[in-house]
């Protein structure tokens, strides 16, 4: 029982430490969250020790990292950044890579960004809205917005879990 608590409540902090550092440092930490989503699918599943809650704690340990990602991240910086006018200065483009793209380094007044875009959506004029807002990584400013309705129902969907999977575990 300790041990899914343990894994419960780490897991959750594995996903929380995951998401803050992507979306500030580099997108490569999300392994960090969603192996904290893993651990805390594992605790809810040994909370309950009902085979059928294992399936929604799964989903929603696997597709929270993601979905917290970058709902969260673009959220903060909608909110809390701003947007300003950049010019490319330089790109490089990579059309027959398997996803096709082109990285962009642009000049903006608040320093140099570095930013990509699929091939479909590159850039047809040299200059740029890029959302900035430190410490959190830049955005393109006509990327879609994040509801906040999403990012905090899937966050409060984690939490009821718990208690739904301890209740479960009392009863005979």
């Amino acid at each position: 029982m300790r041990t899914a608590w343990l894994l419960t409540f780490g897991g959750l902090a594995a996903l929380a430490l995951g998401i803050g550092a992507s979306i500030t440092l580099t997108y490569g930490l999300v392994f960090v969250a969603l192996l904290g989503g893993l651990a805390y699918a594992l605790g809810v599943s040994g909370l309950s020790q009902r085979k059928w809650i294992a399936l929604p704690a799964f989903v929603l340990g696997l597709v929270t990292p993601f979905l917290l990602l970058h709902g969260v991240h673009s959220v903060l910086v909608h909110r809390t950044g701003q947007v300003e006018q950049c010019t490319v200065t330089s790109e490089d483009e990579h059309p027959f890579a398997k996803y096709p793209r082109v990285d962009y380094v642009l000049a903006c007044p608040s320093g140099e960004v570095e930013l990509d875009r699929d091939w479909n959506d590159r850039l047809k004029t040299d200059r740029a809205q890029v959302v900035v807002g430190a410490p959190l990584l830049p955005l393109w400013a006509d990327d879609s917005r994040w509801n906040l309705l999403v990012v905090t129902g899937v966050s409060g969907a984690m939490i009821l879990l718990v208690p739904v999977a301890r209740l479960l575990r009392r009863q005979p």
